[in-house]
C-alpha cells in the first residue's frame, strides 16, 4: 500500500519537475522605453508582406466568422489589403486616396481617408505598423516577454469604441503576429498574422489596376 502511494507521488513529482523545466517560471515584465526599442527595429525595413486570418466575433449571435487573405506595407504610408475568402475584397491606399476595389468586377469606389469605411481599417494598419503614435491614444496596461513573443494589453486613453486591444510581437522575424480589437460592445476582431517577408514591393502594387476608373462614394 506504501509501495503505490509512494510511485503515485514520485510520478506527481516528476511530472511538476518536467513541467517547470520545460515552462518558464514566469514572463518578463517589459518597459514602454523597451516597447518603443522593440518598434524602431521593426521600422528598419521599408516593407512588409503577411498572410492572415481575420475572425469577427459578434457578442450578441454568439457567432465567429473567418476569412484568410494577405497584406501588403510599404513606407510611408501604402497599403494593400486583400481578403480571399469567402468573397475577394481588397482595400487600397496609395498614399493619396482609400480605394474599395471589387477585382470580381473590376471596379472600385474611392472614399475620403476620414471616412468610416476607411477608418477602421487605417486604425487597425496603425496598430501594426505605429506604434509609436499608439502611446499617443492608448496606455500600456501590461507587456510581457515570453519567449520569442511580447505580448502587450492597451486601452484608450480617451473611452470610445474601442475597449482594448492585444498585440503580439514576433521579435526574430520582426513583424506584429497577432491582433485583437475588442470593442464596447463586446464584439472583436482578431487577425492572426503569419509568413513575414521583407522583400521589396513595388510602388504600382498600390495603385489600381491599368482602366479601372474609380468613382466617389457619396
Amino acid at each position: 500500500m506504501h509501495y503505490r502511494r509512494l510511485i503515485r507521488t514520485n510520478g506527481k513529482i516528476l511530472l511538476c519537475a518536467a513541467l517547470l523545466t520545460a515552462t518558464p517560471l514566469f514572463a518578463k515584465s517589459l518597459t514602454v522605453d523597451e516597447l518603443r526599442r522593440m518598434q524602431s527595429k521593426m521600422k528598419a525595413y521599408d516593407s512588409l508582406s503577411v498572410d492572415f486570418v481575420q475572425t469577427r466575433y459578434t457578442d450578441l449571435r454568439q457567432k465567429s466568422t473567418h476569412r484568410e487573405g494577405r497584406a501588403l506595407f510599404a513606407k510611408p504610408n501604402l497599403f494593400r489589403w486583400m481578403l480571399e475568402t469567402p468573397k475577394r475584397e481588397y482595400k487600397i491606399f496609395d498614399g493619396k486616396s482609400f480605394y474599395d476595389y471589387d477585382p470580381e468586377g473590376n471596379t472600385a469606389k474611392r472614399f475620403a481617408t476620414n471616412d468610416q469605411q476607411s477608418h477602421e481599417l487605417n486604425q487597425m494598419i496603425d496598430l501594426i505598423l505605429n506604434f509609436d503614435s499608439l502611446l499617443k491614444r492608448y496606455d500600456v496596461v501590461k507587456a510581457d516577454e515570453d519567449g520569442d513573443l511580447i505580448k502587450v494589453h492597451l486601452k484608450p486613453k480617451v473611452a470610445g469604441d474601442v475597449s482594448s486591444i492585444e498585440l503580439h510581437f514576433a521579435q526574430k522575424e520582426q513583424f506584429v503576429s497577432y491582433l485583437k480589437m475588442v470593442l464596447k460592445n463586446k464584439n472583436s476582431l482578431t487577425h492572426e498574422f503569419k509568413n513575414p517577408a521583407h522583400a521589396a514591393i513595388p510602388e504600382a502594387t498600390f495603385a489600381l489596376p491599368k482602366g479601372v476608373k474609380a468613382t466617389d462614394n457619396n
